[in-house]
């Protein structure tokens, strides 16, 4: 317990780091794409579509992070922290 609340510094800091990089993605792929549509004259399909691309990206940031989470936990049927016999 007491090594829960000695890491709750460096939990906040990594949700800060992941919701940060997840809102710069898709804000990233908007403005991109809202910026090219302005080259271009496509209209919001650019920006749509650069939102899109955001959103995919931001997915991967996000799922990347819970599967690199859940590598470090132990597994319940792993046996770890359990005493051998």
């Amino acid at each position: 317990m007491a090594d829960k609340k000695q890491n709750w510094p460096r939990a906040l800091a990594d949700a800060m780091n992941l919701a940060t990089s997840v809102a710069a993605a898709i804000a990233l792929g908007y403005f991109g794409g809202k910026w090219l549509d302005g080259k271009f004259d496509t209209g919001p399909w650019l920006s749509i579509g650069g939102l899109l691309f955001g959103m995919l990206t931001a997915g991967k940031m996000m799922w990347e992070r819970l599967t690199a989470e859940n590598r470090k936990k132990p597994s319940p049927g792993s046996g770890a922290g359990e005493e051998q016999n």
